[in-house]
């Protein structure tokens, strides 16, 4: 089991971004839709998640951005600070995944919020958060809604935004995945450029790291 002393070594490894990688770069397939993946992007992208259960604080960066847009008012967002070797190991025959630690969030805008039609204020929601840390191979799912003002219209060549204190909770977990954020809130803000195809691929592995973990009962 990983114990709130290695997770909370795990959060520090993370913010520092050094990764971890016991599989040689030659020894993985080459993926077309990495190369896709690498080229979302953006001007910034960062989370801080606090408990205010524990006071516990954790703080990340996102290098891997991209978005795809649906219709004027909605929208999905991918971030994530894992590396290509790392996203394609998700796919690769009887992969290890416990060298593989880092984030992949995915924002679910579904309501672009007009003045004088929408209620502007932080305690609506506007979009969804599905926040999915691996830490070692170990999963842990945290799932949220939040008020999200866009900085632009879906559609265009980027998008961005910010959520403020939207409450995330553990839904999905491997057997060995200690939630160390209880009473989580987070912080998001992210600048994307519109990528669909590497939007795609980003979503597909959220949904394989997803699976790989069972639903959590609360």
């Amino acid at each position: 089991m990983i114990t709130s002393a290695r997770l909370s070594s795990r959060v520090s490894f993370l913010n520092s971004k050094v990764a971890i990688l016991a599989i040689a770069l030659g020894t993985l397939p080459t993926l077309s839709a990495c190369n896709a993946i690498r080229g979302g992007g953006g001007s910034g992208g960062s989370s801080t998640i606090v408990s205010d259960a524990n006071q516990r604080v954790f703080d990340a960066k996102f290098e891997t951005k991209a978005y795809t847009y649906h219709d004027d008012n909605t929208a999905d967002i991918y971030l994530t600070d894992l590396t290509d070797q790392e996203l394609t190991a998700f796919f690769a025959p009887n992969s290890d995944w416990s060298q593989i630690s880092g984030l992949l969030v995915h924002v679910h805008l579904f309501l672009d919020p007009k003045p004088g039609k929408t209620p502007i204020e932080h305690t609506a929601a506007t979009a969804s958060i599905r926040y999915g840390i691996i830490a070692n191979g170990q999963i842990g799912i945290y799932d949220g809604a939040g008020f999200m003002i866009p900085g632009s219209k879906p559609g265009n060549d980027s998008i961005g935004g910010t959520i403020r204190s939207a409450p995330l909770r553990l839904t999905r977990a491997s057997d060995s995945f200690e939630d160390l954020f209880l009473a989580a809130k987070i912080d998001l803000e992210f600048s994307a450029k519109l990528n669909d195809a590497s939007a795609t691929e980003l979503g597909a592995r959220l949904d394989a790291m997803a699976a790989k973990a069972k639903p959590v009962r609360n």
